[in-house]
C-alpha cells in the first residue's frame, strides 16, 4: 500500500517523498470440522452434532519512508518507518444436542470449550520532523496473552399449532482481540489508530423470547431481547483532543468497557399477495435500550466545560435507537419485480460519554431516513437487468463522513 506522507512543492510539481506499507508476511490459517450422531436413527428424538476448530493470524506490517512514493517494488523501500508484528492463536471443541422431548417441543442445549492466546507481538514507532526525518525510535516487545474458557448455550422451542411458535434462547459467548486490534498502528487518510496490546476478551450473555405467527404467504415475529457484555472492546475516534502523547489528531483508540447492556424489542414481517396478486410487503421496526454499566478507567472531560465526566449511563457508541425498514414489491409477472423501500436509522454517538452532539459535520453520525427504489427484469433465463436509484430523495446526513446522496444503479448478470 502506497501513500505520499508530504506534498511539499518543487517548482510546479510535487515531492516523490512517501511511505510504503508492506503486508507479505500477513496470513491466516483457518481449519473446522464438523459430524453429527442420531443414536436413535434419522427420525430419532436425538441429533448430537459436534466438532472441532482452529485458527492463526499472523500479522506483519512494517512502514517504510520512500524517495519514490509510488514504488512497486522493494527498491522504492528505505528507511523502516514504524512495525507491527503479531500472532494470534484458537483452539475449540464443541458439541450440542437438539433433543425432540415431544412432537412440538424442542431443546436444544450444548457449549463449546476453547482456548486462546497472543504470542510474538512487537511494535516499532517513529517520530519525524517536517521534512520527513526520524528523530526518535521506540521498540517494544509486548506481552503474550492468553485466555480458556467455556461457553454454554440452550434453546427451547414450542410449537402451540402449526401457525404459532415460542422460542426462548440464552447463550454465553466470547469474542477474543483480533491481531490487528492487538498490534496495528497505521494512519489512514488523516486519522492515526493505535492498538492495544493488553485488550482483554469480550464475554457476553445473551437471552432473547421470540414469538412467531405464520401463514401460508407470510409471517410476523416478536423479539425481546437482552445483553450484557463484560469487557467490551470498543474502538474511539478523538476528533478534538490528543489523548496520545505525540499522536496527530484525530485519533482512534483501542480499549475494554467494563460493562455494558442492550435490551430491546424487535417486530418484524412480511406479507405476500397483499390486496392483489403479486404484491409482497415488508418490513421491521427495531428499539434498542442501550447503557453503559461501568468503566472506571475512563478519565476522560466534557470538551465544552472542560471538566472530568462520566459514562457510567451514557449510550454505547454505534448503536442507534431506533431502526426501521418498510418497503413494497410488485411482481405482475416473473419477469419484473418493482420495489421501493425506506430506511430509518436514529441518532447514534461515537464517544463514551456522548458528547459528539453536533450534526452534520465530519465525525458525526446523524439520523437519516432514506428511499431506495430498484427495478429488476429477467430478459431470458440467462440474462437479467437492474435499475435503482438510491437515497431518491438525496438525503444529506453523515457516518463518520458523509454519505452519498442520490445515486444511479445500473446492473447486468448473465448465468450459465
Amino acid at each position: 500500500m502506497l501513500n505520499p506522507f508530504t506534498v511539499a512543492s518543487t517548482g510546479v510539481g510535487f515531492s516523490q517523498n512517501g511511505k510504503i506499507t508492506r503486508n507479505d508476511g500477513t496470513n491466516w490459517q483457518n481449519a473446522d470440522a464438523k459430524g453429527i450422531w442420531r443414536p436413535f436413527g434419522v427420525d430419532g428424538p436425538h441429533q448430537i452434532s459436534f466438532g472441532i476448530h482452529g485458527d492463526r493470524y499472523r500479522f506483519e506490517n512494517p512502514v517504510f519512508a520512500s524517495s519514490i512514493w509510488n514504488a512497486t517494488s522493494s527498491a522504492g523501500t528505505g528507511q523502516l518507518y514504524s512495525e507491527g508484528l503479531g500472532e494470534t492463536r484458537a483452539g475449540a471443541l464443541w458439541v450440542q444436542d437438539a433433543w425432540k422431548i415431544l412432537p412440538n417441543l424442542k431443546l436444544t442445549f450444548g457449549g463449546r470449550l476453547e482456548t486462546w492466546r497472543s504470542l510474538d507481538g512487537f511494535n516499532l514507532n517513529t517520530t519525524a520532523n517536517a521534512a520527513g526525518v526520524i528523530t526518535s525510535t521506540a521498540t517494544v516487545n509486548q506481552p503474550s496473552l492468553n485466555s480458556t474458557n467455556f461457553s454454554p448455550k440452550a434453546s427451547l422451542s414450542y410449537d402451540l399449532d402449526k401457525d404459532w411458535n415460542i422460542t426462548a434462547n440464552f447463550g454465553e459467548a466470547y469474542r477474543y482481540p483480533t491481531v490487528t486490534e492487538l498490534y496495528q498502528n497505521i494512519s489512514v487518510n488523516g486519522v492515526a489508530t493505535f492498538a492495544n496490546p493488553k485488550l482483554a476478551p469480550e464475554q457476553d450473555f445473551t437471552g432473547e423470547l421470540n414469538i412467531e405467527r405464520k401463514w401460508s404467504d407470510g409471517r410476523v415475529r416478536l423479539t425481546l431481547f437482552k445483553e450484557r457484555t463484560n469487557n467490551a472492546i470498543i474502538s474511539q475516534t478523538n476528533l478534538a483532543t490528543n489523548p496520545v502523547t505525540g499522536a496527530q489528531v484525530p485519533t482512534t483508540t483501542i480499549g475494554n468497557v467494563a460493562a455494558i447492556r442492550m435490551q430491546g424489542v424487535e417486530l418484524s414481517g412480511e406479507k405476500n399477495n397483499v390486496g392483489i396478486e403479486g404484491l409482497q410487503v415488508f418490513g421491521s421496526v427495531t428499539y434498542v435500550d442501550s447503557r453503559i454499566l461501568s468503566d472506571p478507567t475512563w478519565a476522560g472531560t466534557d470538551p465544552l466545560t472542560g471538566l472530568p465526566d462520566t459514562v457510567v449511563g451514557k449510550r454505547v457508541p454505534n448503536v442507534p435507537d431506533w431502526r426501521a425498514k418498510f418497503g413494497v414489491t410488485y411482481r405482475p409477472n416473473e419477469s419484473w419485480a418493482y420495489t421501493v423501500a425506506a430506511r430509518y436509522s436514529g441518532k447514534q454517538y461515537s464517544t463514551l460519554d456522548n458528547t459528539d452532539i453536533v450534526s452534520h459535520v465530519f465525525g458525526a453520525f446523524d439520523n437519516f431516513f432514506v428511499v431506495d427504489m430498484k427495478v429488476h427484469y429477467n430478459a431470458t433465463r440467462n440474462f437479467s437487468f437492474d435499475f435503482g436509484i438510491d437515497n431518491l430523495f438525496n438525503e444529506q446526513y453523515f457516518l463518520f463522513h458523509p454519505f452519498p446522496g442520490r445515486t444511479y444503479v445500473l446492473a447486468a448478470k448473465y448465468r450459465y
